[in-house]
């Protein structure tokens, strides 16, 4: 899936081992076994990262599959505007020079057409400090946007502690992973939790039963007020209205809002909260603005993960759904602030004043 990085402008053609060095924090985790595309706009600045399995048969050669997935990545590069695009072979089952990782870019040549097809391509067997990179694919033997006619092969720096790593650690917080799993692993359920779905028998607290009378109105005001006391943790009786919040879909709706506020990060904080203490429809609520914060954010790895489990939680979730096939077709960040619109409009006709807009759209 996409991630939405933000347009990087630079006069010159960058230095491969600065751009692969930056792939884990382009996407927010280090990818394995994988062929990643990066995107350049006009101005040479890195319009998208997108990523995905590198699949390979039993015998090594690109399985139909990967072919249509390739087919997609290149109808949204050129969506895109890009000028170029540039391919990168991540996986450790073949030597670098492997005629298998050759046959992949050919065929993603043929996809990426519409915009000259694959301008250069690298294999590496991990993305880990010193591992050894090389181009594999140059057909017209330099490329726009990296400079390949001096460097053909090298080796990474720390993506940890790469530029890009610390300003993407400072801009949102986040550490890259160590793999995408991890990503998942964060909105794992959790045991013995209190809600209607999940309840806990110790519990004392007092849960509001989900049928409770409580209009929309007052329940925005309570989550809006849940998220600005600081994101958690959540008693609860909280986690038991919050519920009915997330599955009101006037509420969850006009609660979208927080995501372009100052209070981004408790209300990321509480979703991902929810999302492991709620089951079936509030579970995929939780999930579905979640997925919808991390994507209107630019963080498409985080929005799939979060949409995976929405959509596991609740297959009949239409926002999940909706805001999955967007992502998947590749529609950029910015899109989604017609929604925004919808929620603050939304938040007027309850009669409810929702925090201004404070954050930037991305992509």
């Amino acid at each position: 899936m996409p991630a939405f990085a933000s347009s990087r402008s630079v006069r010159d053609p960058i230095d491969p081992t600065t751009l692969l060095t930056a792939i884990p924090a382009l996407l927010g985790f280090i990818p394995e076994r994988s062929i990643i595309v990066v995107a350049f706009a006009p101005d040479r600045g890195i319009s998208a990262t997108m990523r995905h399995d590198l699949a390979l048969d039993d015998a090594g050669e690109p399985t139909s599959e990967l072919s249509t997935v390739l087919a997609g990545l290149g109808a949204i590069t050129h969506s895109y505007g890009a000028d170029e695009v540039v391919a990168i072979i991540a996986d450790n089952r073949y030597p670098a020079d492997s005629p298998r990782y050759r046959r992949v870019l050919a065929i993603a040549d043929r996809h990426f057409d519409a915009i000259g097809g694959v301008a250069a391509g690298f294999a590496l067997s991990a993305f880990d400090a010193g591992a050894a990179w090389s181009v594999i694919w140059c057909p017209d033997g330099q490329a726009w946007s990296v400079d390949v006619l001096d460097d053909r092969e090298g080796v990474l720096d720390d993506p940890q502690t790469c530029p890009t790593a610390i300003a993407e650690a400072v801009k949102s917080g986040r550490r890259i992973l160590p793999r995408r799993s991890e990503m998942r692993a964060m909105l794992e359920p959790v045991a013995g939790e209190c809600s209607a779905g999940r309840p806990c028998p110790d519990c004392t607290r007092g849960v509001v039963p989900l049928g409770r009378a409580m209009s929309d109105a007052q329940l925005l005001d309570l989550t809006i007020g849940s998220v600005a006391d600081g994101g958690g943790p959540l008693d609860c009786a909280e986690v038991a209205v919050l519920e009915q919040a997330v599955r009101r879909p006037q509420v969850r709706d006009a609660a979208l809002a927080l995501a372009v506020t100052d209070l981004r990060e408790d209300a990321e904080s509480v979703w991902r909260e929810l999302t492991r203490r709620l089951a079936g429809p509030g579970r995929a609520g939780a999930a579905t603005l979640l997925a919808h914060l991390h994507y209107i954010g630019g963080e498409g790895a985080y929005a799939g993960v979060a949409l995976d489990v929405a959509l596991e939680a609740d297959p009949d979730a239409n926002l999940a759904r909706l805001l999955d096939t967007a992502l998947r077709a590749g529609v950029r960040p910015t899109m989604l602030w017609e929604m925004i619109d919808g929620s603050y409009g939304t938040a007027r006709e309850l009669g409810v004043q929702m925090p201004e807009i404070t954050r930037r759209a991305a992509g």
